[in-house]
């Protein structure tokens, strides 16, 4: 059986020239900002905690933002907006670190010793019965060497609730996303609600999020369905990439603000060009 040919693929899906232009704003800042950030490794050293989550996250981040843009060149909408929470996701949990980043750093990592020992009982439970005997036996075997590791951190990740009666903490923190997003600030509370709201009209599986699906259909493209989506996914995302931006501006002293300004003045621009009689 042949491979699929995914540089094929990705040929024969083309589009319009006002997607293109949204299309080409989204790969140039791409393309800036993993220029960026191959100049800056050259110096960053990751001697603490805190600039190993940044050296990690940030790598990963990248990775996003490149996903972002294949997945939209692939015409895959619910997929890239998707990735555009996890950007957002990504940077609010950076913010968030960052504000006290010794000892959030510390909790960061440290919570890695109650994941893998949970991920490990997940496996184990769902394919003790079924898989290789071998394999359940090497992951009964790693279970039991983190063991120690997992009992100590669940003494550290625990908090009292209401009645006094000691909980685990939902995760590192014991904080989600929005609540996170609101210790950094108004500015991110906004981004936050903004992100979630948008993109959540294409995630979600509901009536609301496939209202636009047979427009991707052959018999029944329609270009102005397509341009509202791509241009709503990489506002959206650009939204997020200015603040991602500004947080390595300030962290890192990237160079990134005249890319800053020429996103804000082409999204203007774009808007105005596009969207100026129709509402998004």
């Amino acid at each position: 059986m042949g491979r699929i040919d995914i540089a094929e693929t990705i040929k024969r899906i083309d589009f319009p020239e006002k997607v293109w232009e949204w299309l080409d704003l989204l790969g140039d800042i791409v393309a800036r900002t993993q220029k960026e950030a191959m100049y800056q490794e050259r110096s960053f050293l990751a001697d603490t905690p805190f600039k190993k989550i940044l050296l990690c996250a940030i790598n990963k981040d990248l990775s996003t933002l490149n996903a972002i843009y294949i997945l939209l060149r692939c015409e895959l909408i619910h997929q890239a907006s998707s990735h555009v929470r996890l950007l957002c996701e990504s940077l609010i949990t950076l913010k968030y670190i960052s504000l006290k980043p010794e000892s959030r750093s510390n909790l960061f990592w440290g919570y890695a010793d109650i994941e893998a020992y949970e991920i490990s009982s997940s496996i184990l439970e769902w394919e003790s019965s079924t898989a290789n005997p071998l394999h359940v036996k090497r992951l009964h075997a790693f279970q039991e060497s983190i063991s120690e590791k997992y009992k100590k951190a669940k003494q550290i990740y625990t908090f009292l609730d209401t009645k006094d009666r000691r909980k685990p903490f939902s995760n590192w923190c014991n904080k989600n996303i929005a609540d996170q997003a609101r210790e950094c600030g108004t500015e991110f509370q906004r981004l936050y609600k903004l992100v979630y709201k948008q993109m959540s009209s294409y995630i979600h599986g509901s009536a609301w999020s496939l209202r636009r699906q047979v427009s991707y259909s052959r018999d029944h493209y329609q270009h102005g369905v397509v341009l509202n989506d791509v241009a709503t996914i990489i506002r959206t995302g650009l939204v997020v990439w200015v603040e991602w931006a500004k947080f390595c501006i300030e962290i890192l002293n990237w160079r990134l603000i005249d890319a800053m300004e020429e996103v804000t003045k082409r999204l203007e621009e774009m808007d105005a060009k596009h969207f100026q009689q129709t509402a998004p």
